[in-house]
């Protein structure tokens, strides 16, 4: 008996360093194939990843494409403090050879966030500041008059103040799971899943009424409970969300994998998993994105062709939403894209229907 008993105690570390071996080297090796994949190596391509000057503060910016005459577009990640420069190559290769693509991370997060020492509070107005140098710093850089503006989610929100604010620098904008009023977004996908046929007489459908009920007295971010929005969130999830979804795991291995995804990008990330640590640090973003922006305050009519793209299975804001808002808009050209079997992230869902999307309206522009 104490033979086998030591025994086992020698093979299991022994097979324990085998398997976080053999995981290590297939991250690894997956990192160099993804790396050979990715790289640029056209004439006029370019491949950066670089900080720029903004009053004192080291902004992280990557610029990736395969030929610097082409349109420019700078790329808003969501969140609040979400950025996405790191898996960029996974969901916009197939755009680099038409587009210069720029992601940032925005102030106080992600690399950004590492290469500055303050802790200072960020704010709406900074956020569309910022935008306006990193968009300065592209137009003098590629000689553009002007370029293209994407948000995504909480991106759409800087994105179509910075559209609003600066249309001269603005040849399109293109929205991405637009946020029209977070709050209102929230409560109608959760009105949505409870229009499902398969959540009738079930308890889901009992706790998401009580929680929809609740939430509708709230009107302040400090008297929100974290707990009965992630309920709710979780509970229309089940109900909207489509098959085609990028699991957890799934985007946990792609930016695991990505050889853009470094120490910085990793730490961060782990810092977005405390979610209530996080939220109280990002709290006067989650305060204006959830009570303080209506895009309803906003003029109707743009200067700029607004493009929109909705995912079929998006359950953080609400497909309806957007459509009757798109409704109301003027613009010098406008559509409206439904993405199928694609979620809120729908680049990361189904980077083919996104790329090709994104190239339709590129279309529309030349």
């Amino acid at each position: 008996m104490k033979g086998k008993i030591k025994k086992a105690m020698i093979i299991i570390p022994v097979t324990l360093f085998a398997v976080i071996l053999i995981a290590v080297l297939t991250i690894f090796i997956t990192r160099l194939i993804n790396s050979s994949k990715n790289e640029i190596d056209t004439e006029k391509g370019i491949q950066e990843s670089t900080y720029i000057d903004i009053d004192g503060m080291r902004q992280y910016i990557q610029i990736r494409g395969e030929n610097t005459d082409n349109p420019v577009m700078i790329f808003i990640h969501g969140g609040p403090a979400s950025p996405m420069a790191y898996v960029s190559a996974y969901y916009q290769k197939q755009l680099e050879s038409e587009l210069t693509i720029i992601n940032y991370d925005q102030r106080g997060c992600g690399r950004t966030y590492y290469a500055n020492n303050s802790d200072s509070d960020v704010n709406i107005d900074l956020l569309v500041s910022d935008l306006n140098a990193v968009v300065e710093y592209a137009k003098d850089r590629f000689d553009k008059e002007n370029v293209i503006i994407a948000g995504h989610s909480w991106g759409t929100v800087i994105g179509t103040i910075y559209a609003q604010k600066y249309p001269e620098s603005v040849s399109c904008y293109i929205g991405i799971s637009q946020i029209t009023n977070l709050y209102e977004n929230k409560l109608n996908a959760a009105q949505m899943a409870l229009e499902n046929d398969n959540i009738k007489g079930t308890e889901d459908e009992k706790r998401l009424i009580e929680l929809v009920d609740r939430m509708r007295k709230v009107n302040q971010y400090k008297d929100m409970s974290a707990e009965d929005l992630g309920q709710l969130v979780s509970i229309t999830i089940k109900y909207i969300a489509c098959s085609g979804e990028m699991s957890g795991i799934g985007q946990m291995w792609t930016g695991i994998t990505s050889p853009d995804m470094n120490t910085e990008d990793m730490r961060w990330f782990m810092k977005q998993m405390n979610t209530v640590k996080f939220f109280a640090q990002n709290e006067t973003l989650m305060e204006y994105a959830f009570f303080k922006f209506d895009i309803e305050d906003f003029s109707h009519t743009y200067k700029v062709p607004v493009y929109y793209l909705a995912g079929e299975g998006d359950y953080a804001v609400c497909q309806r939403d957007i459509k009757a808002y798109y409704e109301t808009i003027e613009a010098p050209d406008k559509s409206f894209y439904q993405l199928k079997n694609a979620g809120h992230s729908m680049f990361m869902d189904n980077p083919q229907q996104y790329c090709d999307t994104i190239k339709d309206i590129l279309s529309k522009l030349n």
